[in-house]
């Protein structure tokens, strides 16, 4: 009898570094899944680089394969060497969208040869892409393959936005400032929530975008989502209605605390060793993510309501909103109040890291006791993981409603401020005492903690043999892929 062919996925992620990480999680998820196929990530030269030096790193990515596609930043009006969302500022980001749209004909060429070494038939070759990619659907129903998405962030926060770009522009009410989602009587949001589009130029060009990928989202034949069934039933049920496709949550992909992003360095040492010398639950972790950051006003706020606070911290401190927040040029001077940090350092009160830090080993250590956080899914899905309550400054587009739902359907989340923008209301009271709320002997407090117990069982039972709904949701998406 002959072999059955051989089966090969092909995930086209949008280059961000939530985006991209998700994808590589994805990818170990399906290897185990579906240990005989071929898998291979496509992207642009510098993301396939970098991804293949992560995936040297780890022993258990060997399987992965890699296809670069031809781009040349700019050819597309892009900076040189500009392949990923953190190498650009937040209001040219589609700059990157667009350009990206371009490579449509160099990955239907690799398409097309990835089905011929299949041996003819598109029904053996999966193509899985990020919703920013939704272009990729065309190409893989040009060549009879299935496609579905893979949305990294969570349900609830899909849904909106998927309502949101689906109604372009969005015009709150001018009385109460609510915005109404025609697809979700339900759900009312405020315009304080919605995402900051820029100048009208950029909102026009965000509006001819989403006007083309959000159609193409209905042509699709599943979607993947990294969150659990029993974590988000709300937003699940949002996005089964409107695409009325097959949604199969899979998650939680998180990164595994024994595995950094990158090699230990002393850095890391000295946040290990200041965890250590504090109590367990009495320090609180600040970060804003790898792409974002605050205003510069805002920053000095929060650190006056650290001090008020005079709970022990460590902040991933980035140059604030105007500069380069990739850079290393964080001048504690400027930005923060007169001798702030050297305070903080004397009195072990606090400890500012510049730039990246091993964020899942922090959440994890028993002296970490509340997350700062802009409410990224990923930064979300890792506090919950480790039983981290969270104090929400969301700051972009569905951090919004990730903020919303953890506090509306779960309780484990408390708003602090809302934004970056020139008119968000930040108080160092205000902070200060949300801070003290969610880690002082509150009765809000012991409430946040019992239902982030119950959270993290349900985390780490979605994965249980035979009855875990992660589980079960991808046996559904192999079966509706015909991958198995």
């Amino acid at each position: 009898m002959m072999a059955a062919p051989a089966k090969h996925v092909l995930l086209f992620p949008f280059p961000g570094q939530g985006h991209l990480s998700a994808f590589m999680s994805l990818a170990g998820l399906l290897h185990g899944a579906l240990p005989d196929a071929a898998i291979t990530l496509v992207s642009t030269p510098r993301n396939v680089a970098a991804l293949r030096t992560t995936a040297r790193s780890n022993s258990n990515s060997s399987f992965l394969g890699f296809h670069p596609l031809p781009f040349t930043p700019a050819d597309h009006g892009l900076p040189p060497d500009c392949e990923s969302s953190d190498a650009i500022q937040p209001m040219a980001i589609f700059d990157l969208l667009e350009a990206f749209e371009a490579l449509e004909a160099a990955f239907d060429d690799y398409l097309s040869a990835a089905v011929a070494a299949a041996g003819g038939s598109g029904r053996d070759v999966c193509v899985v892409s990020d919703p920013l990619t939704a272009w990729t659907v065309t190409v893989a129903r040009r060549r009879g393959c299935a496609h579905a998405f893979f949305a990294s962030c969570g349900a609830y926060g899909s849904a909106v936005l998927h309502s949101l770009f689906s109604h372009l522009p969005v015009r709150p009410d001018p009385t109460t400032g609510r915005v109404h989602l025609p697809e979700y009587p339900e759900v009312v949001i405020h315009r304080s929530q919605l995402f900051s589009a820029g100048p009208p130029a950029v909102r026009e060009r965000g509006a001819r975008f989403y006007g083309r990928q959000v159609p193409l989202g209905y042509e699709t034949d599943a979607v993947l989502i990294n969150t659990v069934e029993e974590f988000e039933p709300t937003g699940l049920a949002m996005l089964r209605r409107t695409l009325k496709i097959p949604v199969c949550p899979i998650g939680p992909l998180v990164r595994a605390t024994g595995l950094p992003v990158s090699t230990p360095t002393e850095a890391d040492a000295a946040i290990v060793s200041f965890l250590d010398r504090h109590p367990p639950s009495s320090v609180l972790y600040i970060s804003f993510g790898s792409q974002n950051s605050i205003r510069a006003e805002h920053m000095t706020e929060l650190a006056l309501a650290l001090e008020s606070a005079g709970r022990p911290f460590v902040w991933a401190v980035r140059p604030p909103v105007g500069h380069d927040i990739n850079g290393d040029d964080f001048r504690a001077d400027q930005w923060l109040p007169d001798e702030f940090e050297e305070r903080a350092r004397t009195g072990n009160r606090g400890l500012l890291v510049r730039g990246w830090a091993p964020q899942v080993r922090i959440l994890a250590h028993a002296s970490t006791g509340a997350f700062l956080s802009h409410c990224g899914w990923n930064s979300v899905l890792e506090s919950v993981t480790h039983g981290v309550p969270i104090v929400g400054w969301p700051l972009s587009s569905e951090q919004f409603y990730n903020a919303k739902m953890l506090d509306e359907e779960w309780g484990v989340c408390v708003e602090v401020a809302r934004g970056n923008v020139e008119d968000t209301v930040v108080s160092s009271a205000a902070v200060a005492g949300v801070v003290e709320t969610v880690m002082g002997q509150t009765a809000k407090a012991a409430e946040m903690r019992r239902r982030l117990r119950e959270m993290k069982e349900v985390m780490e039972v979605s994965w249980k043999e035979g009855s875990g709904s992660s589980r079960k949701a991808m046996e559904d998406f192999l079966r509706t892929m015909n991958l198995r």
